[in-house]
């Protein structure tokens, strides 16, 4: 093997590296944003407080990341197409870290308020139409990224507009609830500032899978072999349900 090529396979092993901890970042988004939910459903404190000290994990694996991107730029002056990838990997990188952001908001407001929120139970299921599409699209953009799934990306992209018609639903609900009552303006205020970080939420998943787009056009002429993403969510995911059943035994 010649210089070239050793250098070549080690910038090749180095961007897969750099893509296995952008999903094992956003596979620990995914569980955030899951349990930050499960935590405004059943109003469970213990949850939501393990949500807000999870966030400190994705924003040193954000930094971490980064800083692969930085050094795999310094160590190989990449051509164009590698250098796109590499630029975009740290973009979508902000996108997860603000999800994140997100689900601790969220978090925080059924911290806050949890007394409250079990008296509001039956107004948080409004919400669960616009949380269930926003868990689902963020599914779908971590695994079109981990296949580097152009059609896929685009399919999500045009869901975040059924998203926005599901948040204006929502938010006229909450209008109309507040005007026929309006000693539950604050609690319901509350709701709206959930229903908006979803909203978010979706408007950073649509941001990740237009990167997606742009980033696969690497992979265009070259054989490409996608990442198992589904054994890695599939342990995740166990991990957070034995989170959920021992958090809610707590609760208890």
């Amino acid at each position: 093997m010649t210089h070239d090529e050793h250098t070549l396979k080690r910038f090749d092993t180095e961007l897969e590296d750099i893509r296995t901890y952008i999903l094992k970042m956003g596979g620990l988004v995914e569980i955030q944003f899951k349990l930050a939910l499960h935590a405004l459903f059943e109003a469970n404190t213990y949850i939501a407080r393990q949500v807000v000290d999870q966030d400190q994990q994705v924003n040193r694996m954000e930094v971490e990341i980064d800083s692969l991107c930085c050094s795999a730029i310094a160590r190989h002056n990449p051509k164009a197409s590698d250098l796109r990838l590499i630029v975009n990997a740290t973009k979508i990188i902000v996108h997860l870290e603000r999800i994140g952001d997100e689900a601790k908001k969220i978090a925080g407001i059924v911290e806050r308020h949890t007394q409250q929120y079990r008296l509001a139970a039956p107004r948080t299921l409004k919400i669960s139409n616009i949380s269930g599409l926003t868990q689902t699209m963020l599914q779908d953009a971590l695994h079109s990224f981990a296949r580097m799934d152009q059609l896929s990306a685009r399919k999500i992209c045009a869901q975040n507009d059924l998203l926005k018609e599901e948040f204006f639903k929502v938010f006229h609900h909450l209008i109309e609830f507040m005007a026929a009552s309006p000693h539950t303006i604050s609690v319901s205020l509350e709701t709206l500032f959930i229903v908006k970080a979803i909203e978010r939420i979706g408007d950073h998943i649509k941001f990740i899978s237009e990167l997606v787009i742009n980033s696969s056009n690497r992979y265009y002429d070259k054989e490409y072999r996608p990442l198992n993403r589904n054994n890695m969510i599939e342990s995740l995911n166990t991990h957070a349900n034995r989170m959920e059943d021992r958090l809610t035994l707590a609760g208890e």
